[in-house]
């Protein structure tokens, strides 16, 4: 059974780029969306097995606050990716119960591993 992804990001070249991965390792994207509200909506509606989840997003809100809301409804493993690696924003993922936090560009070997060890829900 393929693992169903949700990637949020809002640069569409990197969407592109992380949704070919994800699809050639074997994982169906379910959706691909670019800021908080539409993450929250999405899963709602598509309950993937894990997000990829970018910090900085369009809009006000960051990919931490948007899992923070949806902590609130879903257990959801979420992997975050971002070009920002200071302690204080792993300290704020962290407690969202991430699963990992890549630094971009993306080491594609290391976000395999963090899937592979993400169950099939």
């Amino acid at each position: 059974m393929k693992k169903r992804a949700l990637i949020v990001e809002d640069d569409i070249v990197l969407t592109m780029i992380d949704k070919l991965y994800l699809q050639k390792i074997g994982c169906e994207v379910v959706a691909t969306v670019t800021n908080a509200s539409t993450a929250i909506e999405a899963v709602r509606k598509h309950n993937p097995d894990f997000i990829l989840m970018d910090i900085r997003l369009d809009g006000e809100t960051d990919g931490v606050a948007a899992m923070e809301e949806i902590r609130g409804f879903s257990n959801v493993p979420v992997i975050y990716f971002s070009g920002n690696s200071e302690a204080g924003m792993r300290q704020r993922a962290a407690e969202t119960g991430m699963s990992g936090f890549l630094v971009k560009p993306i080491d594609f070997a290391s976000l395999k591993d963090l899937i592979d060890n993400i169950p099939v829900r």
